[in-house]
């Protein structure tokens, strides 16, 4: 195959430029028979002239002008590329990191956590994807992603990996001013007096709420289902019913939480566990020192809003792994 490089390419470039092929020469610090040949060994490969050689100064044709156009592209991702190299090089365990979020953390700390990444010594660049989490059990599938915030435990995929990073339970919350009226109700008192705002159906959240709500023989009637937390608290904030949620999804409605109260959940209590979800084998080195910057976040930052919002939460309800 005849050569065709980066050096080529520039060359090209600089006579369609000056018009010159002696301009462009000195130019690149070259001769003029070395330019000559840089062009005629890019016209051989491909199979059309690149300039008008019957005008002065030297006119690209349509296509002289487009691979002159591409010769800087190209020149700048080769500086990119090189750049990029030279940091992995002297950082070897860094990667770029391609994560997904799932909404309740990517809506709350989860721009603290890639920031983490980032600065710190574990990822050259973060690609983060957020989403419903079922989202992120295809990515990881597909090697769309490298790894999954999530809590989803994808039972059903096999040769996946696990870390816990932290558990939190559900709470009931509702209007503020039902702050006095609800705690001496049961649960299906609560939810015969009032309409159950959901989360929705497809979410991993949504589906833990049905299944404990069979577990203890209630079927209250659906009304409103909602994917994401924000809306799902602004709901109840409105006075439209109450909501079983859990305190990170209450912090990812932050903006309406001055209008709700969160109360312990009456009757059995049940949690959710927030997991760094990878395929097996891969991040191996790099997932402990992941999921603790993740744990670390969520002390810093989640923690002290929670804890303002829900304020009987004790650190045991709230297990940070």
């Amino acid at each position: 195959m005849l050569d065709f490089d980066l050096k080529t390419l520039q060359l090209v470039a600089a006579i369609a430029e000056t018009g010159s092929v002696t301009s462009a020469a000195e130019r690149a610090g070259v001769t003029q028979s070395a330019a000559s040949q840089a062009l005629r060994r890019a016209e051989a490969l491909i199979g059309a002239p690149l300039f008008d050689r019957g005008r002065r100064p030297l006119t690209p044709t349509a296509v002289g002008r487009m691979v002159a156009s591409r010769a800087h592209d190209l020149a700048r991702d080769a500086a990119s590329l090189l750049a990029d190299a030279r940091a992995a090089a002297e950082l070897p365990g860094r990667i770029d990191l391609r994560i997904g979020l799932v909404d309740s953390l990517a809506g709350t700390i989860g721009a603290r956590i890639v920031k983490e990444l980032a600065d710190g010594a574990l990822a050259l660049s973060v690609t983060a994807w957020s989403g419903l989490a079922h989202s992120h059990a295809e990515a990881l599938m597909r090697r769309e992603i490298d790894a999954a915030l999530t809590c989803d435990p994808m039972e059903g995929l096999a040769d996946m990996e696990r870390i816990l990073l932290f558990r939190e339970p559900y709470v009931l919350i509702a209007p503020r001013g039902a702050a006095d009226e609800l705690p001496s109700l049961t649960l299906r008192e609560v939810l015969e007096s009032r309409r159950l705002v959901r989360h929705s159906a497809r979410s991993h959240a949504g589906r833990q709420v049905e299944r404990h709500l069979e577990r203890i023989g209630l079927r209250p009637p659906r009304a409103f289902e909602f994917d994401t937390s924000d809306a799902l608290v602004a709901m109840v904030a409105t006075g439209m019913g109450v909501a079983i949620t859990t305190p990170l999804c209450l912090l990812q409605g932050l903006a309406h939480a001055a209008a709700v109260v969160a109360l312990p959940l009456p009757g059995p209590g049940f949690s959710r566990d927030l997991l760094l979800t990878m395929r097996r084998g891969d991040l191996e080195a790099l997932a402990p020192r992941i999921a603790e910057v993740a744990r670390e976040v969520a002390r810093s930052h989640a923690l002290p809003q929670i804890s303002v919002m829900v304020p009987w939460l004790t650190s045991e309800n709230l297990a940070l792994s």
